[in-house]
């Protein structure tokens, strides 16, 4: 006769490869963003953005965001009908995220937008695309971190 443990772990090895594969698969969206937005802002010819260095590192901030900030969980329900008339309660630290991963996400498709059809906007449109884009990020990697951060902190100890 086997116990519950035993029957338990593979099932919680598969979630947790799954939960690896779509985290990697994560990442590499988000690096695909920021080599498309690099790309983008690099058409501007600015010297200082314009190097090898800021492409990696739009290629690293872009996977570490969407990596860490794209699994935020939802808050707990509190299992009662009789608040009918109230507001349901909106998770600052999810919207957070999803605000951070719209953002990202359309500085991106614009910036494939602008590279496929040849597009040439001012200046200022590559950097507020490129700020654009970075902000979107910074929100994720915001969300994951606190995310990540109060779970650590409320771990019994």
């Amino acid at each position: 006769m086997t116990n519950a443990v035993d029957a338990a772990t593979p099932a919680r090895y598969q979630n947790g490869f799954a939960q690896v594969v779509e985290r990697v698969g994560l990442a590499i969206m988000g690096a695909l963003c920021g080599l498309f937005v690099a790309a983008m802002v690099a058409r501007a010819d600015i010297e200082d953005i314009n190097s090898l260095g800021a492409l990696f590192s739009a290629l690293l901030y872009g996977s570490l965001g969407f990596y860490l900030g794209t699994n935020i969980p939802s808050l707990p329900s509190s299992g009662t009908i009789s608040n009918v008339g109230s507001v349901p309660k909106t998770n600052p630290i999810a919207l957070a995220s999803a605000t951070g991963t719209f953002v990202a996400a359309v500085a991106a498709l614009v910036s494939v937008y602008m590279i496929i059809f040849d597009e040439t906007p001012p200046v200022i449109w590559n950097v507020g695309i490129g700020l654009g884009w970075a902000l979107g990020v910074l929100l994720q990697l915001a969300a994951g971190t606190a995310v990540r951060l109060r779970r650590y902190n409320s771990a019994p100890g």
